[in-house]
């Protein structure tokens, strides 16, 4: 029987094989322990066959030193295979063993002295799995005795790319604390990856479409979310078998357009865009993708060994546009990028050499750790960038804020101008209307009588009712006039109650028509007093000239657009319309009428006279500019 029997080696090439085993963790951050009683299994005796339960001594069994790749030793081999070893214990173990696997791609089982001792999944019609984190299933120690003890590993492969790599035998406290390491590093931190660089991905391009900003950052946020998609790999080690072939697509993807990604960020970081190199990168990564995908499975070696390969040659470029952005920046973060990126590249390249066979392929992946380191990176370059953009934002804002408080205190400056010149302006004109009111009324009724009394005819009753006229008149604008003026309504009240002992004295019925009225006429006060003075000259004329024994003032709104109407009717002898009584008369009235804009109707005959005005409420302003310009 071909037998591979462990013995205790000599101190040195024990030390040699720590030694060793010590620096592949140092890759990994492990340190090295001291295998008292752990063995290296570094060749075993090995047979074909599909059998599910360990074959017999009898068996075509030959010894194959480890690592043990298939594609050499056995090409073209897809079944099953068996290994077998021996482990000599002094005593029994009190305590479990750990079986540690540093990689068991295709999962396995083992058998210790005949019976089952652990399972790692295998692929099958169902499943495919690809395991690229370690193993240690526990040994029971019932399973171990003193002396020799065999060992069965069953492996089925699903390609002939498969490699047995030496593993580790020995009790759990030594096994344990290397199998955690690599753990940590080869799947823990890949799973950690994953969850960061999705986020960081999802929340930079969604940011970036909402945002709307520069192209570097979409570039950016594709990358991490890509490098997301291929760490998955990783992670996920089981597929249902009819979903592998899309899932290997998948992997194709996402590890080209992290590369392309990157390499386009960088191009454009270092101002080395051109559209034709773009398009070619954007190009070649679809072809991996394709390939895998209308290939089939037939080329997935042939895809991961060159389509990965010319991955390296365009991370190339992105080394050499980081050496251009470098040079031509020289600052910290960029050379933190460029640090990042000859990190990433060496570990891609030490990646890639594991895969291929060139290196040793018990060495753990690490590119997903220097991926993360590149990332990080990129990422502190861009949140640099944005929270210096954010910073002269907000001088820009503070500026703007500055310039426009400026802006504000001029223009309250000018609207304060505006506003002295608008109450200048309103003086001005009331000052006008004074004058103007002061002219019609009481200026020429002082008038009449100062030319009275020059002229000799001195007649003491002409000169009382002219003064007294002028007195009215004055009256009226005061009520009119006056700040605490209710309306047109007031005004009313105001001048029936002067002219009601005047007309009871002469014998004539004054009465006021006013149940129709509102209480409030949105009436300005020029108009007001014009239409009170229209008034007031009609029941002058009536009270001197029309022998009446009755006068009735009707005042009403009616209309649409609203209309205040003035009547004022007598039942006294009645004029001739077109000639003018008591001075003033009929003109004053009509001059008055134009300036409101209003009508003014005069009818007169032997039953008596009726005045009649109609002025428009809802007219702008009041006063018509050309009424009162024909008026003067």
């Amino acid at each position: 029987m071909a037998c591979a029997v462990f013995r205790a080696r000599g101190a040195s090439s024990r030390i040699a094989r720590r030694l060793l085993f010590a620096l592949a963790f140092a890759l990994v951050g492990a340190c090295a322990h001291d295998f008292r009683l752990s063995q290296e299994i570094d060749a075993a005796d090995f047979v074909l066959g599909p059998s599910r339960y360990p074959p017999p001594d009898s068996a075509d069994w030959q010894l194959v030193p480890l690592p043990d790749a298939w594609e050499i030793s056995r090409p073209g081999a897809h079944d099953a295979g068996w290994y077998r070893f021996e482990v000599d214990l002094a005593d029994e173990p009190d305590e479990p063993w750990l079986a540690y696997f540093p990689r068991l791609r295709d999962g396995g089982m083992l058998y210790v002295n005949g019976a089952l001792a652990a399972t790692v999944p295998q692929s099958d019609a169902t499943q495919f799995v690809q395991w690229l984190r370690p193993h240690a299933p526990a040994i029971p120690p019932r399973l171990l005795h003193a002396g020799t003890n065999v060992f069965h590993l069953r492996v089925s492969t699903s390609g002939s790319s498969f490699r047995m790599v030496p593993f580790f035998v020995g009790p759990e406290s030594e096994l344990n604390g290397p199998y955690q390491w690599r753990l940590f590093w080869s799947y823990t931190s890949a799973q950690m990856t994953v969850i960061a660089t999705v986020l960081l991905g999802v929340f930079v391009l969604v940011i970036w479409v909402r945002r709307r900003m520069s192209f570097e950052y979409g570039l950016f946020g594709l990358a991490a979310l890509c490098w997301g998609i291929r760490t998955l790999i990783l992670v996920v080690s089981v597929f249902p078998a009819r979903f592998w072939h899309l899932w290997q697509t998948l992997n194709y993807a996402a590890t080209g357009g992290f590369v392309v990604s990157m390499t386009l960020f960088m191009l454009r970081f270092a101002g080395l865009r051109n559209t034709l190199i773009e398009r070619s990168l954007l190009a070649y990564w679809l072809t991996g993708p394709l390939a895998m995908l209308f290939g089939g499975e037939q080329l997935d070696q042939a895809v991961g060994r060159y389509y990965q390969g010319g991955l390296i040659v365009v991370s190339t470029l992105m080394l050499a546009a980081t050496a251009v952005a470098g040079w031509r920046n020289r600052t910290p973060g960029v050379l933190m990028l460029c640090i990042g990126v000859v990190f990433g590249l060496a570990l891609g390249v030490h990646d890639y050499l594991i895969q291929i066979g060139v290196l040793d392929y018990r060495r753990p992946y690490l590119l997903h750790l220097s991926a993360t380191v590149l990332l990080g990176a990129v990422g502190a370059l861009l949140a640099d960038r944005f929270v210096r953009s954010l910073r002269d934002a907000e001088q820009a804002a503070r500026v703007l804020e500055s310039t426009v408080r400026d802006r504000e205190v001029e223009l309250e400056r000018n609207y304060e101008r505006l506003r002295r010149l608008e109450r200048e302006r309103v003086l001005g004109e009331e000052r006008q209307r004074i004058m103007q009111d002061m002219h019609d009324g009481l200026g020429s009724h002082l008038l009449s009588s100062l030319a009275m009394i020059e002229r000799g005819a001195v007649d003491p009753d002409a000169i009382a009712q002219a003064l007294r006229e002028a007195i009215d008149d004055m009256r009226l604008a005061i009520d009119t006039l006056s700040p605490a003026h209710e309306g047109l309504g007031e005004a009313l009240a105001n001048l029936s109650w002067r002219l009601q002992p005047r007309f009871a004295a002469a014998g004539i019925a004054l009465r006021f028509h006013l149940d129709e009225l509102p209480d409030r006429i949105d009436l300005p006060v020029e108009e007001s007093l014009q239409v009170l003075r229209v008034l007031q000259e009609a029941l002058t004329n009536a009270l001197k000239h029309s022998g009446a024994r009755q006068v009735d003032v009707f005042l009403d709104v009616h209309g649409e657009p609203a209309r205040l109407a003035l009547r004022i009717r007598d039942d006294g002898t009645g004029f001739e319309v077109g000639q003018s009584h008591g001075g003033r008369g009929l003109s004053g009235m009509r001059r008055r009428a134009r300036r409101l804009g209003a009508g003014l109707q005069v009818h007169s005959g032997p039953g008596g006279s009726l005045v009649s005005l109609e002025v428009r409420l809802s007219m702008p302003g009041g006063i018509s500019p050309d009424a009162d310009a024909a008026a003067r």
